[in-house]
């Protein structure tokens, strides 16, 4: 992780701040700011290990960025000219919006900045930084950008499924399932915002720990997870459970933010867009499953079984209480 230098306060009070500053702002040339204020604490926080790949990783994510508030920029410009439809502006805010949030086909970026920098700023990177651009997706769009949006989100839900197939890198493959699980809170946007914020939320409460187990673990490759196997069987099951799911799996809780967004969809009498959102949301259940299942078939070892201790219980409350919630809200 990281290691703590004295300007880590400060530049974490302006990341949070940059982002009440957008959230609260009425103008946007205050959210504009409020972006950019964002942007500039966020880069010394990946370079402060002055790691030559991290700073690569910074680099590329400025480079990124700019273009992305470029654009921004430019589509508030024209809505100050009267002779330029606004149609333009609108879908010059949305699209650089979608570039600095990651999402296909300006995606191309995300899994090479997630590769290069620490467990710490990839955790930033995937929770926190997504706060500012998704809240201007899903206030802001109009009905001329909606059909921008919902391609670019059934766009990112099968280039995230496929981008992440051919991962053996965490980093790229968390990156990949990032841009999967965007296209869904895309798409439920436009019809309902509470669902993507619900998904929003669910994702953050299910992507934190698995960063922060990588973190601890050192872990940064598929063939580095084996490691694990030599954990408890408590330890084994409850990363193998927040595995299945993030990719999606029912009855698990992560399954409860796509059921509300299919449901969503579905009201609209949308068939064809929640069709695509699932086959994407089954390439990602696929590699998940494919990291989940060595620790799986390792815990069903009868002599190992047969040691559980009391924490190993706790450990399945603990998973009783992720199955649980959606259980409920099945029935």
């Amino acid at each position: 992780m990281t290691a703590f230098v004295p300007a880590t306060p400060l530049f974490s009070s302006l990341l949070m701040l940059s982002t009440f500053l957008s959230l609260s702002s009425s103008h946007w040339l205050l959210l504009w700011l409020g972006l950019e204020l964002n942007l500039l604490s966020f880069i010394p926080m990946i370079m402060f290990s002055m790691n030559l790949q991290e700073t690569e990783g910074a680099i590329k994510y400025f480079m990124t960025q700019a273009m992305g508030s470029a654009l921004i920029l430019l589509g508030g410009m024209i809505l100050l000219n009267s002779f330029i439809p606004m149609k333009l502006s609108s879908i010059l805010i949305i699209g650089g919006t979608m570039y600095k949030l990651g999402l296909a086909p300006c995606h191309f970026w995300l899994p090479n900045t997630m590769a290069a920098i620490s467990w710490f700023s990839c955790l930033i990177l995937s929770t926190w930084q997504k706060i500012i651009p998704l809240m201007i997706l899903i206030t802001l769009h109009m009905h001329e950008t909606t059909f921008m949006l919902i391609m670019s989100g059934a766009l990112s839900s099968l280039i995230g499924g496929m981008g992440g197939m051919n991962q053996s890198a965490l980093r790229p493959l968390l990156a990949y399932s990032s841009v999967g699980h965007l296209g869904w809170m895309i798409c439920a946007s436009t019809i309902s915002s509470s669902s993507a914020i619900i998904y929003f939320m669910s994702y953050i409460l299910i992507i934190s720990p698995i960063i922060m187990l990588f973190a601890t673990k050192n872990i940064f490759s598929s063939i580095q997870m084996f490691s694990i196997s030599k954990s408890k069987i408590s330890f084994q099951l409850s990363t193998a459970m927040l595995f299945m799911s993030l990719g999606g799996l029912p009855p698990l809780f992560g399954f409860f933010p796509k059921w509300i967004a299919i449901q969503s969809l579905a009201s609209s009498n949308s068939i064809l867009l929640p069709l695509i959102l699932i086959i994407g949301a089954l390439m990602n259940l696929y590699f998940y499953l494919i990291l989940s299942f060595p620790m799986i078939l390792n815990t069903l070892s009868f002599k190992k079984f047969h040691k559980m201790t009391k924490m190993s219980i706790l450990s399945f409350s603990s998973i009783f209480l992720m199955i649980c919630p959606t259980s409920l809200f099945l029935i």
